[in-house]
């Protein structure tokens, strides 16, 4: 059965404001662990580094601190938040329900264009074993692929700050060759079980998912 396409969002006509570019910047530093847990933010550093002056840094760093991603220290400077274990299963929790909700929708929803673009991106972590970082970033593009599809905006953003804030536990994800096997057959799974347009089958994929991602980061390094 065809399923009806949603309209595809248009192309930015405006150049992104700078807080947005600094915030953006500064996320995925902290996604892709560039900024480790404890990292202080050099604001000069940052503002030369962006080509942008210290006000659209401050700002964005404000946002970011009531996001809870970066936290004042003793002193005056700012580091990414450090968060203790006991956060983690209150995290991993709501994380996994939300996940699956996503999942679910995005099988409705799906787009022939959005498939085509998580097996693009499947073909990338494919190429990039070799390089764990690049791996992280691919992994959470697949993601975000997969939360746009769910055709719920506030869901999608809640998911996003969830995985970023989840990445301050963690650490890199893809540490060994097993994990990143494991990862690369089950991202196919989700793809097929979204392909298919069956939410029972999207919810098994994914829960299955991130049920491996959970023990493999709990194992010893």
């Amino acid at each position: 059965m065809t399923m009806s396409k949603r309209p595809e969002p248009a192309a930015a006509s405006q150049k992104m404001p700078l807080t947005d570019q600094a915030m953006t910047h500064l996320r995925d530093a902290i996604q892709t662990q560039k900024f480790n847990p404890g990292h202080e933010i050099d604001f000069a550093a940052l503002a030369q580094e962006l080509g942008m002056s210290r006000t659209p840094i401050r700002e964005s760093i404000r946002q970011l601190m009531a996001e809870g991603l970066l936290e004042l220290l003793p002193g005056g400077s700012v580091c990414v938040t450090q968060l203790s274990d006991a956060d983690a299963d209150s995290f991993y929790h709501v994380r996994d329900k939300l996940e699956i909700v996503a999942a679910r929708a995005a099988a409705v929803h799906i787009s022939d264009l959005e498939i085509g673009m998580l097996k693009a991106n499947l073909e990338l972590f494919d190429n990039a074993r070799a390089e764990p970082e690049k791996l992280s970033q691919i992994d959470n593009q697949f993601h975000a692929i997969l939360h746009g599809a769910c055709n719920n905006t506030y869901l999608s953003q809640t998911l996003r700050r969830l995985r970023i804030k989840i990445g301050l536990l963690q650490g890199r994800p893809f540490r060994n060759p097993e994990r990143i096997n494991d990862a690369y057959k089950e991202h196919a799974s989700i793809i097929r079980a979204l392909n298919s347009h069956d939410p029972d089958k999207a919810q098994k994929a994914i829960a299955k998912h991130y049920q491996s991602a959970r023990k493999s980061r709990l194992a010893p390094f």
